[in-house]
């Protein structure tokens, strides 16, 4: 099968012209783009850049996201600023959405408990250990004269017994055991409790490519191969006494939907990514035909990026946090 008519190679320069801004910051990076006719400077695309990443460090002041994406930072946690590996630019897939979501869990505090920890904090507080066992004394003086003499009576007993049966048989529950002889259970005073943050689910897209010419065929090729390389973990030294015993992280993306050359005014960003997984379908019309060179006709390639840090209020906030950023784009992460 030949392929269609080329384009002509004036007009495929002034599609390019638009792009070469980013290259500026750079010029040793690649940049590649699909499809080569389809996509001019004024249109909406998906911007890739890929950086060496850089670990954190032990430094907990240098996790923020400013950190990790500005421009004006060299080097800092998580990839290295100005040092673009390469930059892919795709058309915006189908299917695109954000989610954010925070880690709460429902959280139980006895009496019991209750008291043992404001027991405990009094002796951190240095109010002595006697205080604190005065202060327990009375938490359980007050829960035994709430109740009725015989349901105290009955919850003493049932104690024992529970205890008894755990060391005879292995298992036991108070609170069961006290349920089904009195009716009643300690109060478990349990609340949805803040557990901490967690990291976005992975961004997934997929990208049908069909190459019209031999040389948007070769722009494929070069953008599989660059997102297999990418995302390859590194042997690290290649000779000496240290060649095969560590291995070097592969390299980090900054993701960027954009518009006539700035950021989407309305989609949402991202923090620096992880290519987690990728996926090249190259029957993608589920038949394998190609074109005399044997370039496949249709493909379907599929990724999946992860972020290396959660959202947080302040990522959305000015400096101070009592606004929010006029410089975020959109919806904001």
């Amino acid at each position: 099968m030949a392929f269609p008519s080329q384009i002509s190679s004036a007009t495929q320069n002034a599609i390019t012209a638009g792009f070469k801004a980013a290259a500026n910051r750079a010029p040793s990076s690649k940049i590649f783009r699909y499809p080569l006719k389809n996509i001019d400077k004024s249109d909406d695309y998906l911007q890739i850049e890929s950086y060496e990443y850089v670990p954190p460090t032990l430094n907990l002041g240098e996790t923020t996201f400013a950190q990790r994406s500005s421009d004006d930072v060299v080097a800092e946690g998580g990839y290295g600023a100005k040092n673009i590996r390469g930059t892919v630019i795709l058309p915006i897939p189908e299917g695109i959405q954000d989610s954010n979501s925070a880690s709460w869990g429902s959280g139980d505090m006895g009496p019991i408990q209750t008291a043992v920890l404001g027991a405990g904090s009094q002796i951190v507080a240095g109010e002595g250990f006697g205080n604190a066992l005065t202060a327990v004394k009375n938490i359980f003086d007050k829960s035994v004269n709430a109740a009725t003499v015989g349901t105290t009576q009955k919850m003493i007993q049932t104690f024992f017994a529970s205890k008894a049966a755990q060391a005879l048989t292995g298992s036991g529950d108070f609170n069961q055991a006290l349920s089904r002889q009195t009716g009643v259970v300690f109060n478990s005073n349990t609340e949805l409790l803040f557990n901490g943050v967690s990291l976005r689910n992975g961004f997934s897209f997929s990208f049908d490519m069909v190459p019209r010419s031999k040389k948007e065929s070769d722009e494929i090729k070069d953008i599989i191969r660059f997102f297999k390389s990418e995302s390859a973990a590194q042997k690290g030294a290649a000779a000496g006494d240290a060649s095969g015993l560590f291995l070097k992280s592969p390299s980090v993306f900054r993701l960027r939907y954009m518009s006539g050359g700035q950021p989407h005014p309305f989609l949402n960003q991202f923090k620096i990514c992880a290519l987690n997984a990728m996926s090249v379908d190259y029957t993608a019309s589920g038949t394998y035909a190609t074109y005399s060179d044997a370039t496949p006709v249709h493909m379907n390639m599929t990724l999946t990026f992860q972020e290396l840090t959660p959202i947080y209020r302040e990522d959305y906030m000015e400096s101070g946090g009592k606004t929010y950023k006029s410089s975020i784009k959109g919806t904001g992460f």
